[in-house]
């Protein structure tokens, strides 16, 4: 005979890792912690947690997470005492980590209140869809918005579509992206060896598996525009070499599909 608790015993939270590297960005970490633990996830039993990954900060950076660590139990704090690609610091993180969905978050952008809500619940359920995209805006280093400088996800009739956007300049990703950890695992992770385009090359492997993500008409973080951006220094020739170097890495299975690298001229 099973008991009326027993029955009515309540389902596991679902639980979404938000993986977050950084260095030497202390001022912008705050907020960006801030914002994490301002989301709003009901009627979602949704549980999040932020994967803090310090890579060698020498401007205070660690003493203060550590601090926070010791009076906080929101956020698992990983610590590299060296600087080291993003790619490999990004899966030193989510190694930590137990959620079943992921969402990659810069340490110098801020999260909607509602973001982890649409992205898991566009996930949740649903076997077959593997990851989301979304929109996202940007601000200036004192949190301004930029007008007209607003990023749309773009909706692709097939993955080869987008693949052939992807490597002829016309269509990117940046952090507006959650994905499942079994599709993470099966496609092997962030490839720790690149220094740049390491979240894109990691997308071009989702579309070649999985195909299209899911588009969610929401704005998903706040991205910021400062002097400190990685890709703030990112021309058309550096773009040109990071799609070589990605295009190169799946050649095989990228002319199959018929999908050629055209270079921005």
């Amino acid at each position: 005979k099973v008991s009326l608790a027993h029955g009515l015993r309540k389902r596991p939270a679902v639980k979404l890792d938000i993986v977050t590297p950084t260095r030497n960005r202390l001022p912008f970490l705050r907020e960006n912690m801030t914002s994490v633990r301002q989301s709003r996830l009901s009627p979602l039993d949704l549980e999040i947690r932020q994967l803090i990954h310090d890579c060698g900060s020498d401007d205070g950076t660690g003493d203060w997470l550590a601090q926070e660590a010791r009076e906080r139990d929101d956020f698992t704090l990983i610590s590299s005492s060296h600087p080291i690609f993003p790619g490999e610091a990004r899966n030193m993180a989510i190694r930590k980590g137990s959620g079943e969905f992921i969402m990659p978050l810069d340490d110098d952008d801020i999260l909607l209140q509602r973001t982890a809500y649409h992205f898991v619940h566009a996930l949740n359920g649903q076997p077959d869809a593997m990851w989301t995209v979304s929109d996202f805006i940007k601000i200036d280093s004192e949190g301004r918005y930029l007008p007209g400088e607003d990023y749309h996800g773009w909706v692709f009739d097939s993955a080869d579509d987008m693949l052939r956007g992807i490597f002829s300049g016309q269509h990117y990703l940046q952090g507006n992206v959650c994905f499942r950890r079994s599709m993470f695992d099966k496609v092997g992770g962030y490839a720790s060896e690149l220094k740049t385009a390491e979240d894109l090359e990691l997308y071009v492997r989702f579309l070649l598996e999985a195909g299209l993500p899911k588009y969610i008409p929401a704005v998903s973080h706040l991205h910021r525009v400062h002097n400190g951006n990685i890709s703030r220094n990112v021309d058309k020739h550096r773009y040109n070499r990071d799609m070589e170097t990605i295009y190169r890495l799946h050649e095989p299975r990228l002319r199959a599909r018929n999908i050629e690298l055209v270079l921005i001229p």
